[in-house]
Protein backbone atom coordinates (compact mmCIF):
# COMPACT_ATOMS: atom_id res chain seq x y z
CA UNK A 1 0.00 0.00 0.00
CA UNK A 2 1.22 3.40 -1.19
CA UNK A 3 2.15 6.11 1.43
CA UNK A 4 -1.03 8.43 2.81
CA UNK A 5 -1.52 11.23 -0.45
CA UNK A 6 1.26 9.63 -2.85
CA UNK A 7 0.17 7.43 -5.97
CA UNK A 8 1.21 4.45 -6.61
CA UNK A 9 2.81 3.36 -9.74
CA UNK A 10 2.04 1.75 -12.51
CA UNK A 11 4.00 -0.19 -15.00
CA UNK A 12 2.23 1.05 -18.20
CA UNK A 13 0.54 -2.09 -20.31
CA UNK A 14 2.40 -1.59 -23.23
CA UNK A 15 5.89 0.39 -24.11
CA UNK A 16 5.05 4.00 -25.58
CA UNK A 17 6.05 3.11 -29.27
CA UNK A 18 3.18 0.33 -29.35
CA UNK A 19 0.44 2.36 -28.02
CA UNK A 20 -2.90 3.35 -30.95
CA UNK A 21 -2.38 6.72 -31.36
CA UNK A 22 -5.16 8.91 -30.57
CA UNK A 23 -5.47 9.76 -34.77
CA UNK A 24 -6.45 6.09 -35.39
CA UNK A 25 -9.46 5.67 -33.28
CA UNK A 26 -13.12 6.28 -33.94
CA UNK A 27 -14.36 8.15 -30.67
CA UNK A 28 -17.50 10.32 -31.40
CA UNK A 29 -20.74 8.48 -31.36
CA UNK A 30 -21.69 10.32 -34.55
CA UNK A 31 -18.83 8.71 -36.60
CA UNK A 32 -19.36 5.29 -35.47
CA UNK A 33 -23.27 5.45 -36.21
CA UNK A 34 -21.95 6.54 -38.99
CA UNK A 35 -19.85 3.72 -39.83
CA UNK A 36 -22.30 1.41 -38.50
CA UNK A 37 -25.14 2.99 -40.80
CA UNK A 38 -23.23 3.11 -44.08
CA UNK A 39 -20.46 0.87 -43.86
CA UNK A 40 -19.39 -2.59 -45.77
CA UNK A 41 -20.08 -5.27 -43.57
CA UNK A 42 -17.63 -8.49 -43.20
CA UNK A 43 -18.42 -11.43 -40.61
CA UNK A 44 -15.67 -13.68 -39.75
CA UNK A 45 -15.97 -15.85 -36.94
CA UNK A 46 -16.54 -13.82 -33.48
CA UNK A 47 -15.85 -10.42 -35.34
CA UNK A 48 -18.34 -8.44 -37.27
CA UNK A 49 -16.18 -5.60 -39.36
CA UNK A 50 -17.65 -2.58 -40.67
CA UNK A 51 -15.90 -0.31 -42.93
CA UNK A 52 -16.36 2.89 -44.70
CA UNK A 53 -13.91 4.73 -46.68
CA UNK A 54 -12.72 8.17 -45.03
CA UNK A 55 -11.06 11.28 -46.68
CA UNK A 56 -8.25 11.70 -43.63
CA UNK A 57 -5.78 9.38 -45.63
CA UNK A 58 -4.70 7.09 -42.53
CA UNK A 59 -7.01 3.75 -41.10
CA UNK A 60 -9.00 4.62 -37.94
CA UNK A 61 -10.74 2.19 -35.72
CA UNK A 62 -13.57 1.34 -33.01
CA UNK A 63 -14.41 -1.20 -30.70
CA UNK A 64 -18.33 -2.30 -29.72
CA UNK A 65 -18.81 -5.39 -27.69
CA UNK A 66 -22.02 -5.73 -25.78
CA UNK A 67 -22.99 -7.72 -22.95
CA UNK A 68 -24.19 -10.06 -24.55
CA UNK A 69 -20.66 -11.45 -25.05
CA UNK A 70 -19.87 -11.54 -20.90
CA UNK A 71 -19.21 -9.24 -18.18
CA UNK A 72 -17.09 -6.44 -17.96
CA UNK A 73 -14.07 -8.07 -16.95
CA UNK A 74 -15.18 -10.47 -20.15
CA UNK A 75 -15.72 -7.62 -22.66
CA UNK A 76 -13.18 -5.63 -21.56
CA UNK A 77 -10.30 -8.33 -22.21
CA UNK A 78 -11.64 -8.57 -25.41
CA UNK A 79 -11.76 -4.71 -26.37
CA UNK A 80 -8.06 -4.58 -24.67
CA UNK A 81 -7.34 -7.99 -27.65
CA UNK A 82 -9.26 -6.35 -30.17
CA UNK A 83 -7.36 -2.75 -29.96
CA UNK A 84 -4.07 -5.18 -30.10
CA UNK A 85 -4.49 -6.81 -33.15
CA UNK A 86 -5.64 -3.79 -35.18
CA UNK A 87 -2.76 -1.60 -33.59
CA UNK A 88 -0.27 -4.87 -35.18
CA UNK A 89 -2.80 -5.45 -38.25
CA UNK A 90 -4.12 -2.52 -39.43
CA UNK A 91 -1.95 -2.39 -42.63
CA UNK A 92 -3.65 -5.31 -43.54
CA UNK A 93 -6.56 -2.88 -44.57
CA UNK A 94 -7.45 -0.64 -47.25
CA UNK A 95 -5.79 2.45 -46.66
CA UNK A 96 -7.84 5.56 -45.49
CA UNK A 97 -10.82 3.82 -43.99
CA UNK A 98 -12.88 3.92 -40.49
CA UNK A 99 -13.78 0.51 -39.13
CA UNK A 100 -15.70 -0.56 -36.26
CA UNK A 101 -15.04 -3.92 -34.74
CA UNK A 102 -18.08 -5.70 -33.40
CA UNK A 103 -17.26 -8.66 -30.91
CA UNK A 104 -19.77 -11.19 -31.33
CA UNK A 105 -20.44 -13.35 -28.45
CA UNK A 106 -18.69 -16.13 -29.41
CA UNK A 107 -15.74 -13.98 -28.93
CA UNK A 108 -15.68 -14.58 -24.77
CA UNK A 109 -14.19 -18.09 -25.33
CA UNK A 110 -11.82 -16.98 -28.24
CA UNK A 111 -8.25 -16.90 -27.87
CA UNK A 112 -5.71 -13.52 -29.19
CA UNK A 113 -4.74 -15.91 -31.75
CA UNK A 114 -8.31 -16.53 -32.82
CA UNK A 115 -9.38 -13.10 -32.72
CA UNK A 116 -6.38 -12.47 -34.60
CA UNK A 117 -7.22 -14.87 -37.32
CA UNK A 118 -10.69 -13.48 -37.57
CA UNK A 119 -9.36 -10.06 -38.22
CA UNK A 120 -6.96 -11.19 -40.77
CA UNK A 121 -9.43 -12.75 -42.64
CA UNK A 122 -12.34 -9.92 -42.11
CA UNK A 123 -9.30 -7.42 -43.60
CA UNK A 124 -8.67 -10.06 -46.33
CA UNK A 125 -12.21 -9.75 -47.26
CA UNK A 126 -12.14 -5.49 -47.12
CA UNK A 127 -9.13 -5.33 -48.77
CA UNK A 128 -10.58 -7.43 -51.90
CA UNK A 129 -13.70 -5.59 -51.70
CA UNK A 130 -12.01 -1.94 -51.71
CA UNK A 131 -12.00 0.10 -55.13
CA UNK A 132 -9.14 -0.68 -57.36
CA UNK A 133 -6.23 2.26 -56.73
CA UNK A 134 -7.38 2.53 -52.50
CA UNK A 135 -4.06 1.05 -51.83
CA UNK A 136 -3.70 -0.93 -49.04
Amino acid sequence: MPAAGRKRQRPLAEPEGQRLPSTHRLRKRVTITRVQDAGRRFVSGSIVMLVLPNTLGGRRMAVTVSTKVGNSVVRSKVKRWLRQVFRTRRDELPASVDVVLVARASAAQSSLARLTADFQQVASQARRASPPGAGR
